[in-house]
């Protein structure tokens, strides 16, 4: 693809007196620049940052010289972005498939007014034959549960749960296998 890029515009020439090897390696370090630059984006997408540029729609690009490296790399961008908008709407466009047509049966449209019947008479349904000793006890079992999982925050109950050991001036002091190490 770089070969058909620079076949196509006059190649900026050297030195009046340039040897072959000299121009030979300043041919190396173009393309070397040129392959860094697209290093990295896919082929396809430099064939078509090539044709991009060889029809003119390079925004900044003179036309009467090859771009630079970076502007090559700037149409291999442009490039993708104009794939990407061409597959985004490619996308819009195709075709769809129906939804998808289920048969429900009376029995089963039954069975699911049932359930949500039921559902609705026992969600949130408050037992108005509970006694007040089960009512007591259901309290107590609840009380229970709390303390088990919202222990007191309190300092003191904190450091007993943790097994936490503080000096007199309420600082924690390390535990006794790692205190050699203490500076």
């Amino acid at each position: 693809m770089l070969r058909k890029l620079f076949g196509q515009f006059p190649e900026a020439g050297g030195p009046a007196n340039e040897t072959v090897e000299s121009r030979a390696e300043r041919m190396a370090l173009r393309a070397t620049g040129f392959l860094t630059a697209l290093d990295g984006f896919d082929i396809g997408l430099v064939e078509d940052a090539v044709d991009l540029v060889l029809r003119g729609e390079l925004p900044g690009h003179d036309g009467r010289w090859a771009p630079t490296p970076p502007m090559l790399a700037t149409a291999c961008r442009m490039a993708a972005e104009k794939n990407a908008r061409r597959n985004y709407l490619n996308g819009l466009n195709a075709a769809r498939l129906p939804a998808p047509e289920i048969r429900k049966t009376d029995e089963q449209r039954q069975r699911v007014r049932d359930l949500a019947k039921h559902a609705a008479e026992t969600i949130g349904a408050v037992n108005l034959d509970t006694t007040e000793a089960e009512m007591a006890a259901s309290k107590e079992r609840w009380a229970r549960v709390n303390a088990h999982f919202d222990p007191p925050q309190d300092a003191d109950s904190l450091t007993d749960r943790l097994s936490l050991k503080r000096d007199r001036r309420g600082f924690d002091i390390g535990s006794p296998e790692s205190e050699e190490n203490a500076a």
